[in-house]
């Protein structure tokens, strides 16, 4: 399978919403096309920054995400809510005359929903606390602090982890490995 890639400094994974702000001709013919054909592209955890006008180099790892909003913004930028549909794995890459990266992927297995196991449920407690830190700058509709999938990822989401631990993360594809993972990590929520 291939599609349009768009490497970021943040992730968006399966059952996630990200808000984006576009305005550089490749990204923008990218939602065109996408919302033309009615199908996704690839939202990947960039690599270090590049050299002027070079695009971000993709990790590997992504996620297929759709765009589920749409609008052209007062400050003259496209802004779209996408959700992220099905993670991947970058098999191969190109890249277009107006430098859009294009990967070919493999989709990976969706993960089984589980109740969040006992020995982590510090984790929902964390992220209950960040959510409300948030406050309406970020709405999680489908909020379900007991499944351990969705609390894993939204944690993966919006943690600021250095790119490369992230990445580690990601890479596993299991998510009670990156539950082991996320509950080795310390740390804590600044008090509002």
């Amino acid at each position: 399978m291939k599609i349009p890639l768009f490497p970021l400094p943040s992730v968006v994974l399966p059952g996630g919403q990200l808000p984006l702000r576009l305005f550089e001709p490749r990204y923008l013919r990218m939602v065109s096309e996408c919302l033309k054909q009615e199908s996704g592209f690839g939202i990947c955890l960039a690599r270090a920054k590049t050299e002027d006008g070079e695009p971000l180099k993709p990790y590997p790892i992504g996620t297929l995400a759709k765009i589920v909003d749409f609008d052209q913004g007062s400050d003259g930028f496209l802004h779209i809510t996408v959700q992220g549909e099905q993670e991947f794995r970058l098999v191969d890459m190109e890249m277009e005359a107006d430098k859009l990266q294009i990967g070919q992927i493999e989709l990976q297995p969706l993960q089984t929903s589980f109740t969040m196991p006992s020995e982590y449920s510090s984790l929902s407690v964390k992220l209950s606390q960040i959510i409300e830190h948030l406050g309406p700058h970020m709405e999680f509709p489908d909020r379900d602090l007991d499944d351990a999938e969705w609390v894993c990822n939204r944690l993966l989401e919006l943690l600021p982890i250095d790119a490369a631990d992230k990445y580690e993360m990601l890479n596993t594809f299991d998510t009670t490995l990156r539950l082991k993972a996320l509950d080795d990590l310390s740390f804590s929520i600044a008090p509002q």
